[in-house]
């Protein structure tokens, strides 16, 4: 045993390796369907006053489209006012706020950060989560969080335990912008770009 190392230190290091070189062996050759959120129309930064995209709703073959909103948290402004989170075209009610939400299936949580100042609710902070049950990946809250109003960091992403991995994905097919392509599982799991 080489000298500092304990014995514990040795067999966790060990330990980890078997398990990264198991995951490794088992996703070799496999592949999934992934999107690429710099071709994805909704996700596309600099993509602005075009059409909401809805192709992943309406074409996948699970009921509930395998497709989700996920918030990217290290991207995420928490702003009091969400343009993903709230219809900023709707009235201002009384709080100050839009009166509308954004999310047709109200698919969205917001959650207050520390402590909420009545007096001055635009120094609020809140953290926006998705509810991935209620979310078929309508793209809405997508295309409202991009620049100009938003940082872009809600993106698509398909989610591999609810998809079912059609030969011939029917989104991928009827994609405009062939934003949805298939990766190796492995750099899919690990969040690689598909040229890495």
């Amino acid at each position: 045993m080489s000298k500092g190392f304990s014995r514990r230190q040795v067999v966790a290091v060990t330990g980890l390796g078997l398990t990264a070189g198991f995951l490794v062996k088992k996703a070799e050759g496999q592949v999934v369907w992934q999107i690429d959120s710099k071709s994805c129309v909704n996700s596309k930064l600099g993509e602005v006053g075009v059409k909401v995209c809805d192709l992943c709703v309406k074409e996948c073959v699970v009921t509930q489209s395998a497709v989700r909103a996920v918030n990217e948290f290290s991207k995420c402004g928490r702003c009091c006012v969400c343009p993903a989170y709230f219809n900023v075209k709707s009235a201002v009610g009384k709080d100050g706020l839009p009166s509308e939400k954004l999310c047709p299936r109200d698919a969205i949580l917001r959650k207050p950060i520390g402590e909420v100042d009545p007096n001055d609710p635009a120094n609020n902070f809140y953290e926006y989560v998705i509810d991935e049950a209620k979310c078929d990946g309508c793209g809405k809250c997508v295309m409202a969080c991009k620049e100009p109003a938003g940082l872009g960091s809600i993106v698509l992403r398909v989610r591999h335990d609810l998809c079912v991995n059609c030969n011939n994905c029917a989104i991928s097919q009827a994609c405009p912008k062939d934003a949805i392509t298939q990766w190796p599982a492995l750099k899919a799991v690990l969040g690689l770009s598909e040229t890495a």
